[in-house]
This record gives structure tokens, sequence and C-alpha cells, in this order.
């Protein structure tokens, strides 16, 4: 697929009373997130009737961006030593998206 772009769709649901500890981490994460070259888009939302449940959507050029992601000090750091661990479950999705002209 050319022009296409891996959006990634992660739902985080927060053991019991742990979603106030993910909001510093995962903000940390998305600024360091937002500096990887093939990354085009990092946001996370909070919902404000389930405040333990967490939706992050990212974008990268490709699925090599995903990985590369995954790779790196912030993401080993904060992604797998501080958010993961306080995380009754994730689901996480990522699917090819045509590209647009902007």
């Amino acid at each position: 697929m050319a022009d296409a772009y891996l959006q990634v769709i992660a739902h985080f649901y927060a053991k019991p009373g742990n979603g106030d500890a993910l909001v510093a981490p995962l903000t940390e994460l998305a600024a360091a997130t937002r500096t990887e070259p093939s990354n085009l888009y990092y946001e996370f939302f909070r919902s404000p009737l389930a405040p333990d449940h967490f939706v992050i959507l990212e974008k990268y050029r490709d699925a090599n961006g995903l990985t590369a992601h995954r790779e790196t000090e912030h993401f080993q750091r904060l992604g797998f030593g501080t958010i993961i661990p306080l995380l009754e479950r994730r689901e996480v999705s990522s699917h090819m998206v045509p590209g647009d002209s902007a």
C-alpha cells in the first residue's frame, strides 16, 4: 500500500485505583515518542467515566517505526519498566491506513 501509515490504537486498563499513577509516565513517554524520526502522532486520552482506562493513538511512517519505538530507551524504561506493571490488561491493535496529502 503506497503512501500508507501505521496507526496504533491501544487501550490500557490500569489495575484498580492506579490510573493517577499512569498520567506522569504516559506524559513523559508521549513527549519522548514524538521526537522519534518515524513517529507522526502520539496522544493519550483518559476516560472521564472510567479513570483507570486510557486510550493511546499512535501513528508511524511504517511498521518499522513501531518496531523502532519499542526498542527505544524511553519505551523500555517507561513502557516496560513503569507503565505495563501498573496495568491489569492492555489491548493493542495496528492498522495500515492510507496517507493524506497533509
